[in-house]
């Protein structure tokens, strides 16, 4: 466990002393030397004698003083005289650097500390930041951490020169070794800086953090923090399984409140907190929640259930709620307030009272959050992240991830201590002044599939919180605020008996209503309570007991176009349809030119027009005229204004940011607009040209057979993609990333070649971009490159609509068609007709547009999925799964009292957690693995299992062309690693047939599994992990040697194995030793197409011929970087000449009698990939190591990694040191040890953790287990993802 780092800040009272001395100094000190005795500053010239006050005057004196200026001449020609005489030895400019200096004092006490710190203490990495040097005492005999390795050459001989048979051993070629550093969060710790401080009277207190991430990421504060949240965070917190500890280094004071409970009775409480989880469906992880957090609790006591009444327990729930979790208050309801015009000069207009507004207090809630236990992984102090890397002499370049570390959260933490006021009752407070970034989500949905119950909630997060925490659903971070009303069905009868222009006006004036309904809900939750508070701040005592002053602030507000165009009230798709600047509709497609840049600058950056808004209002409300009407018309419609009052700037002044809070919508934006849009555009192409159905009906043919990828990475597409039928964001974002192969030689007849070509550079610039601008972590290199990708898909897009757009007569697709007849007759029209019209592809929209704001939200806010709208999307499953709950009459009452018990069962269930003895050896996984308490350390793992053995001699006695020469390859690759030696596709060409005889395999035997687990390092430093699967998720990647011309190797992984191989030399056995094998099929780039990321093209790799000796072969996991999606290309074709048979072969699956010519590396299938084909990701730095192998002796040194060992070794009928049998049926499966690299070994049982899945055995395959096959088939996925687990596999020794 990570201790918590706290770091003094200075007071303002300690601040202020010191300027009092150092001002009384500056006063007294001139007195002092002039009342003195003696002067002690006399010019140095002793021609002159000039005695001056003090060292300021004698400077000045030197400088013009002609005696002196002749002593130095002197001086300098003695010097140069006696140096040439060789009476004194100038040392050279590198003699003067290298020379040893004093250490600063406590420098080496630091660094060791810093070392046993850091897990990755042999790198022995020095920091290397700009601004002044840090002189570092040099080892000595006393040093504690021993010097690092040499590294090893490109050409290691092993310590014998000879083999067992006598011939020479050749020098191995070392190929290059993907770097997959673990990540490790470390405390905070100042850079020393020699220089002196200005002193002001604001002194922001600025300082550097040492470099100590192995990523070479550092972080400069412009205020010291008072504590640093992320030294909480553990090892399993860096993956997706993220489940916080609530009290990690709080102290004993903390203000933590209790658990609730029911009266007296604690098996009620347990059982309603278990009801109150959010959960309503009886999945079978709801089932083992019951039993294991309720049944098995030591506080239940089926007694104390007798009597119990679901109802009156609910009702003590919200009474002891109260109590418990005083800041959590439930909604209150009221009614809105909006004013209808009459239509009739001088006429008052009338108040229309909306019922219905549920809505909680927001002061309450931010109190409720900084006093709640999530609250210690708060950002309290925002930072600029930078990286540097170690040995590198270019510049550090900025990070971004985070809102606490972006321009806008620093400016304004900046302002706040600078200029934040302090209320007129409390002016001297000394508390620390933080920020409460407030981030809001809204969306309108419907909470049945059938029916019209529908909601509009507004969600609220924090932003100083991590994406990472704060963006899962199940942590419960979010708030929801307020439930906006509808306007009721009724209020038309009511404005027609107002509004005398009804009958010609109803659409505009409807629309007004609902512009002020919602403006109206806000200007009631920006109440003078939220106002004073925003000005003078909040008094809070926080989670660990400080009280501070928090500063609520309005950072983001997302929301999809319709609802930004209200909330910035402008008209939706007006002559500027954009809400956050002025360009002309008509320019919208100049999206990436020059033009744009100018109309997204200063001087066309939108404004609210408040001198003209209320000047319509006049018009509207004092003289009848109608909304629409031309005078209102005349002030608005220029800039798409509406005429109604902003409540933001209304609220909280002119100065707001209120169109800088309206930020992009990645989601409705690009993936639901613009590619939805260009994908549809490209269906109606395909229908344009001859024979256009069955074109149709290739795409869909190819679009099925696309490989799916990972859990939820790449799905299975649907039956006909084309038809776009219920396909929701994520889909579309699949049929992006697997385009280029679909779509490539759709279009190559001979007249239109030019236009495939065309459309695959557009295809794959727009998959690009999409990566770019969905990264979860940007650098100034990310986004200087998705600039520039920005003005290119501009370009392209253009070029697309003007030339091969028009060289074809495009129409409606048949569902368009039916959509717009079916239309027409429910409104009423009978000339609609279901015949195709003409359809043209359109870039003049707003979605088209926003595409060029995207660098600068990032920049200002963070990578888009601070604010994604997905989150308000997933946010909105727990109110549909509630309101399955509800009599659905009065829904909005009965989700807002189920949402506050659920919210109050999450904090009490945090609060009983903060107070439980804190086990971190247990596995926080969804499946029983022994392997998951290191599981994110190692670099890969798979079954054990040795049940059922596979005969090496009857395996490969088959004539499957895969099993040629399959044993004297094994024989090579397993004495290979028994040397030592480094991999180069087991080309040994120095064995001999006496050197493969000393091989053996223990009993002969090959134990098979199905799936292996890689875990590895992505690009924004966290851990992630593949399944690969030799019949799902075949394909693997991993560095190729260096000069080659592709970064990376490719194979197909045929079968996976481990065993136990010993060697059988003249001075005896030696001990057997376990190692996984991959059985594979190499693959190879193709020379014409190695990828190029200039001319826009996909890697091409295609299997080895069979005829080549080394077309199948054996592969190290270690080797491994991650899984490939490998998609065929289909325009290629199949064929035979590869692997000649069309028999069943190990090498193809069971429904396959060829071969695809060639394969696309999709290197857009999600954005780790992406980075590792161009380069810049933060997390990919070094290679991981198995838990099961130790480090050869000539590999590379990489860090020190906890590593897992049985108490027995797993042997299967094997000799141990001692000479007795050991069998691996006899090995406890509940006894694992964990080996932190320490003398002791702690031993950890894991009983009752969770039940052992029973086992089967595959007659192809070996052993596997029902959950493995389960998740294989893709039947439990999602209940996988929904409960956030990490391990998706089961495991047995």
């Amino acid at each position: 466990m990570v201790p918590r780092c706290y770091i003094p800040a200075p007071s303002r009272q300690r601040v202020t002393s010191v300027l009092l001395i150092l001002f009384g100094l500056l006063l007294v000190m001139p007195a002092a030397s002039t009342l003195g005795s003696s002067a002690t500053f006399c010019c140095l010239a002793p021609s002159c004698g000039a005695i001056l006050a003090d060292h300021g005057w004698l400077t000045r004196h030197h400088s013009t003083c002609a005696s002196y200026r002749q002593f130095q001449q002197e001086q300098l020609a003695m010097h140069q005289q006696r140096s040439m005489s060789g009476t004194i030895q100038v040392p050279t400019v590198r003699e003067r650097l290298s020379a040893k200096r004093k250490a600063p004092p406590g420098l080496s006490e630091r660094k060791n500390r810093q070392r046993l710190h850091s897990p990755l203490t042999d790198l022995n990495l020095q920091p290397h930041l700009p601004g002044p040097s840090i002189q570092t005492p040099q080892p000595s005999n006393h040093d504690p951490i021993p010097p690092p390795p040499p590294e090893p050459s490109h050409a290691v001989q092993m310590p014998d020169d000879t083999t067992d048979s006598g011939r020479p051993k050749r020098a191995t070629r070392l190929p290059a070794r993907f770097q997959d550093f673990v990540p490790d969060v470390a405390p905070i710790e100042e850079v020393s800086v020699s220089t002196l401080p200005r002193v002001t009277l604001i002194v922001r207190n600025r300082f550097k953090t040492l470099m100590t991430s192995v990523f070479g990421l550092w972080r400069e504060y412009l205020y010291r923090p008072s504590y640093d949240p992320d030294s909480l965070i553990e090892d399993a917190d860096l993956a997706g399984n993220f489940a916080p500890n609530p009290l990690v280094g709080i102290p004993s004071e903390s203000t933590v409140p209790k658990a609730q409970r029911v009266g007296t009775n604690a098996t009620a409480t347990l059982l309603m907190d278990w009801k109150n989880n959010g959960n309503v469906t009886k999945s079978d992880g709801e089932i083992n929640s019951l039993v294991r957090d309720v049944i098995l609790d030591p506080a239940f006591n089926a007694d104390e259930l007798v009597g119990f009444d679901a109802s009156r327990a609910n009702k003590q729930v919200d009474e002891d709620g109260k109590t418990s979790f005083p800041f959590m208050k439930d909604f209150k309801t009221t009614t809105v307030d909006i004013q209808i015009p009459t239509g009739v000069k001088r006429a008052p207009p009338v108040t229309l009272a909306v019922p219905g507004l549920y809505f909680r207090n927001l002061i309450d809630v931010i109190k409720a959050a900084f006093t709640d236990p999530l609250s210690q992984h708060f950002h309290l102090s925002p930072f600029k992240l930078f990286r540097k890397l170690h040995g590198h002499d270019t510049e550090a370049i900025r990070v971004y991830s985070e809102l606490y570390n972006t321009d806008a959260f620093i400016a304004e933490h900046d302002h706040i201590q600078r200029h934040g006021l302090l209320p007129p009752n409390n002016p001297e407070c000394k508390r620390e002044k933080i920020i409460a970034a407030l981030m809001f989500w809204s969306d309108s949905t419907h909470l049945t599939n059938f029916g019209t119950a529908k909601l509009w909630p507004i969600y609220m997060l924090f932003g100083n919180l991590s994406k990472y925490i704060g963006g899962k659903p199940s942590i419960g971070a979010e708030h929801h605020i307020a439930y906006i009303p509808s306007l009721p069905d009724s209020i038309q009868d009511r404005i027609k008996s107002i509004f005398t222009k009804w009958n010609t006006q109803k659409a505009s004036v409807l629309a007004h209503c609902r512009r002020e309904l919602i403006h109206a809900v806000w200007r009631h939750l920006l109440d003078d309570e939220f106002l004073y508070h925003y000005r003078y701040g909040i008094v809070v005592t926080c989670a660990d007991g400080v009280e501070r002053r928090v500063y609520p602030r309005i950072f983001t507000y997302s929301a999809d176009y319709p609802e930004k165009v209200l909330l910035a009230t402008i008209r939706e798709n007006g002559e500027c349809p954009c809400p956050r600047c002025l360009t002309p509709k008509s320019e919208l497609h100049l999206m990436g030119q020059i033009q744009d840049l100018v109309n997204r600058g200063s001087n066309l950056i939108r404004q609210y027009l408040s001198s003209k808004i209320a000047k319509a209002r006049r018009f509207i409300y004092v003289f009848g005229l109608g909304v629409r009407s031309s005078k209102v018309e005349k002030e608005l419609k220029a800039t798409s204004s509406v005429p109604t009052v902003n409540a933001f700037i209304d609220r909280l002044g002119h100065d707001f940011p209120l169109h800088r809070m309206l930020v992009v919508d990645f989601m409705h934006e690009f993936e639901l607009g613009v590619w939805k849009s260009l994908f549809t555009h490209l269906i109606r192409l395909l229908y344009a040209m001859p024979d256009g159905p069955s074109l149709v009906a290739e795409l869909d043919s190819r679009y099925r057979q696309v490989p799916r990828f990972g859990i939820d990475t790449i799905r299975r597409f649907a039956t006909n993609a084309s038809e776009m039928k219920k396909l929701s964001a994520r889909d579309f974002e699949d049929l992006l990333q697997c385009a280029i192969p679909v779509f490539e030689g759709l279009f190559s007849l001979p007249t239109t070649s030019e236009h495939d070509l065309r459309i695959l550079k557009l295809l794959y610039r727009l998959a690009e971009w999409h990566g770019y601008a969905k990264l979860r972590m940007h650098t100034d290199h990310t986004l200087n490159h998705l600039d520039m990708l920005t003005s290119q898909l501009g370009t392209l897009m253009r070029d697309f609509q003007q030339t091969t757009c028009t060289a074809f007569r495009t129409r409606e697709l048949p569902r368009e068609a039916r959509h717009r007849h079916d239309q027409a007759l429910a409104s009423g029209s009978k000339t609609s007709s279901s015949t195709p019209k003409s359809k043209a592809f359109n870039l003049n929209t707003y979605k088209w547009h926003s595409l060029g704001d995207y660098v600068q939200s990032i920049r200002l806010f963070g990578p888009t999925d601070i604010y994604s709208t997905q989150i308000g999307e997933s946010l909105h499953r727990l109110l549909k799964r509630m309101y399955m709950l509800t009599n659905k009459n009065g829904h909005e009452r009965q989700l807002a009292q189920r949402y506050m018990r659920v919210a109050r069962a999450r904090a009490a269930a945090r609060a009983h957690r903060a107070r439980q003895p804190q086990h971190f050896h247990l596995v926080r996984s969804g499946l029983s693995d022994p392997l998951g308490m290191v599981s994110l350390r190692v670099h890969h793992h798979t079954s054990w299992a040795r049940r059922s053995p596979i005969d090496i001699p009857r395996f490969v006695g088959t004539q499957d062309p895969a099993m040629k020469d399959f044993y004297p390859k094994l024989q090579d690759h397993i004495l290979g690693r028994l040397q030592h030696r480094e991999f180069d596709g087991d080309d040994h060409h120095d064995f001999t047939d006496a050197d493969r005889n000393t091989v053996y395999v223990l009993n002969n035997a090959l134990y098979a599994t199905r799936t292996l687990r890689i875990n590895y390092t992505t690009y924004d430093v966290r851990r992630d992990y593949n399944t690969v699967n030799p019949l799902t998720t075949p394909f693997v990647m991993m560095r190729a040697p260096d000069g080659t011309t592709h970064p990376y190797w490719y194979c197909k992984i045929i079968g996976i194995f481990h065993a136990r191989a010993y060697r059988s030399l003249s001075t005896g056995t030696t001990p057997p030793v376990s190692m996984e094998i991959m059985w594979v099929r190499w693959m190879g780039v193709v020379p014409e197409c190695p990828g190029d990321l200039e001319a826009a093209q996909l890697p091409q790799v295609g299997f080895v011929p069979e005829d080549d000796p080394y077309a199948f072969g054996f592969l190290d996991p270690a080797h491994i970087i991650r899984a490939s999606h490998l998609i065929p290309r289909f325009a290629g074709g199949r064929t035979n000449d590869l692997l000649s048979t069309r028999k069943p072969t190990a090498a193809r699956s069971f429904d396959e009698t060829d071969d695809w010519k060639s394969y696309y590396v999709d290197i857009f299938a999600d954005r780790d990939m992406l980075m590792r084909y161009v380069g810049g990701g933060v997390g990919h730095l070094d290679c991981g190591t198995s838990s099961f192998d130790s480090v050869p002796p000539h590999a590379e040194p990489g860090p020190t990694l906890p590593t897992v060992t049985l108490l027995q070794p797993p042997a299967g009928n094997a000799t141990n040191a001692e000479g007795s049998d050991l069998d691996l049926e006899d090995i406890n499966e509940t006894d694992v040890a964990v080996d932190d690299g320490d003398d002791e070994v702690t031993e950890i049982d894991m009983e009752n953790e969770s039940d052992e899945p029973e086992f089967y055995y595959d007659e192809d395959y070996g052993v596997g287990s029902e959950e493995e096959e389960e998740i294989e088939n893709g039947s439990d996925c999602d209940s996988q993802l929904d409960n956030n687990d990490l391990d998706i596999h089961a495991y047995s020794y």
